[in-house]
């Protein structure tokens, strides 16, 4: 149970807006009951108030306050009497993966509802049950985590959205808002009107949305330093509908009018071992070795050891260098892993068909607070999530011009600052991002640089390559802003935020 700030209960109460007399609100998730106890609080009649909890321990205080209360499962317990029955709906809905017993135990009856909109995640459900609930005009105030404002998985629960509602606000609250509770969700509020239908499409369209970027403090609700109003019809202006904050209307222009970047590259996904202990080795004189070293000396059976071999192996038909992990390292990282690749191994694994393994290309980290990108030299394999393989298929451009690209300070931009600010990125993102064909002066300045940076890199991996990166920043800047007039002030921007050297 994660319990709601008062401050931010106070906040999202002020942006629903007045509550009139006789119009009903719910807290589907109601918990400690921290939203309706504000309700109260602020004068509302407890006959408008109503309660719903799988949880009866919470009801039994909930009830003492005189409010109409009910033992329910919200997300499960939905009729067609349901629908269209609240003016408003507020909280804080749980937040529970796939994963969870919860999600196990009811997923047969979860995927009938919400299957359709593609929703994995409780909180997820709750926000489209919610809307259903509400009547036409009613108003929807939640904080829930912002993973749904951009990952691609999300993209079905933002058309929902997008088609049923008006988005009166969306605003970043701090990063550290649960941090207290052990809870390191990224949070958001969310203040959504209903209004459904393909009749009210031209007034969805046109609204007018305020859009907070991430603020420091509860403090700043009310006096956020950056607002912006954005018109809602722009949340289709990028592939996914991703629900950004924080765009210049250059960068727009960029995702709108530009080819795909998957026109050039292809992204596959890897392959399972279903055993990596038994079926993966480390590579001596690697970070990786060292820390396996460790771990076995601890480990007195010798069948439970981590298995750590010679980087001389990788010359036999017996071992294929392996690519698993994320992390941050751009341009270069020295292959760490093996992958036992004897007949009888190879019969446990799952290696997906028509996927280009042991090609040169490169690999993107699944995983990583930023966007890093490095050299895949041939004969590799890789994982299915923390490393995704990409191969060149357009051979107008080179794979030193796409590292480059790729790790500069604008394109981490647009990875990581727009089309996905968790710490995760996928296919369907890297395919998202814009790409302008280079000229040849500028590719071939890149190509000597990135190719620099790997080779200093392969001599001694704590090499500094702040020289170069700032160049190929400087040229990717402003070759794009020659063909799509960047603002001067988002070089500012990309320097502070998004360049290696800001994060030093």
């Amino acid at each position: 149970m994660v319990v709601t700030p008062p401050k931010t209960v106070e906040y999202i109460l002020s942006r629903i807006g007045e509550i009139k007399n006789g119009q009903k609100i719910l807290d589907p998730c109601v918990g400690p009951g921290i939203f309706v106890k504000k309700l109260i609080e602020n004068g509302i009649d407890k006959s408008q108030i109503f309660a719903y909890d799988i949880n009866s321990n919470f009801l039994v205080d909930i009830e003492k306050l005189g409010i109409t209360t009910k033992k329910q499962d919200s997300l499960i317990a939905l009729y067609p009497d349901s629908y269209n029955e609240f003016d408003f709906i507020i909280g804080n809905p749980p937040y529970l993966n796939k994963a969870s017993a919860y999600v196990r135990k009811h997923k047969n009856k979860l995927k009938k509802i919400y299957g359709r909109i593609n929703a994995h995640e409780t909180y997820a459900m709750f926000i489209i049950n919610s809307i259903w609930r509400l009547k036409e005009g009613g108003k929807l105030g939640f904080i829930t985590s912002d993973s749904f404002l951009t990952l691609s998985t999300h993209k079905k629960l933002r058309k929902f959205i997008l088609n049923n509602c008006k988005i009166n606000e969306i605003l970043l609250a701090p990063k550290n808002l649960f941090s207290n509770q052990k809870v390191s969700t990224s949070p958001v509020i969310i203040i959504l009107s209903k209004y459904s239908g393909q009749k009210n499409k031209n007034f969805r369209e046109n609204n007018i949305m305020r859009i907070i970027p991430r603020i420091n403090s509860e403090d700043n609700y009310y006096n956020p330093s950056i607002i912006n109003e954005i018109r809602q019809e722009k949340y289709n202006s990028l592939s996914y509908n991703i629900f950004f904050t924080d765009i210049e209307e250059e960068i727009l222009d960029l995702f709108e009018k530009s080819p795909k970047l998957n026109n050039y590259i292809q992204g596959f996904i890897g392959m399972h071992t279903h055993n990596n202990k038994k079926f993966i080795a480390a590579i001596d004189d690697t970070r990786l070795a060292e820390v396996f070293k460790k771990r076995n000396e601890k480990i007195k059976n010798l069948d439970k050891k981590y298995r750590i071999i010679s980087r001389d192996n990788l010359d036999s038909y017996q071992w294929k260098p392996y690519l698993k992990r994320g992390g941050a390292d751009q341009y270069y990282r020295p292959i760490m892993e093996a992958l036992d690749w004897k007949t009888e191994s190879k019969k446990n694994y799952d290696i997906p068909k028509n996927v280009p393994f042991e090609k040169e290309g490169i690999i993107i980290s699944g995983v990583s607070s930023k966007l890093a990108v490095r050299y895949m030299p041939e004969g590799c394999y890789w994982d299915s999530n923390k490393a995704i393989g990409f191969i060149i298929k357009n051979k107008s451009v080179s794979i030193q011009y796409i590292l480059g690209l790729l790790n500069s300070s604008l394109y981490n931009y647009l990875a990581k600052g727009i089309i996905n600010n968790t710490s995760s990125i996928q296919i369907t993102g890297i395919n998202a991002l814009p790409f302008i064909k280079p000229e040849k002066e500028i590719q071939e300045k890149i190509e000597t640089l990135v190719s620099s940076i790997i080779k200093n890199l392969e001599k001694n991996l704590n090499y500094d390559y702040v020289k170069e990166q700032k160049l190929i920043d400087g040229l990717i800047f402003n070759f794009y802003t020659k063909k799509f007039g960047l603002p001067i002030e988002l070089k500012e921007k990309l320097d502070k935020g998004y360049s290696i050297y800001s994060r030093e």
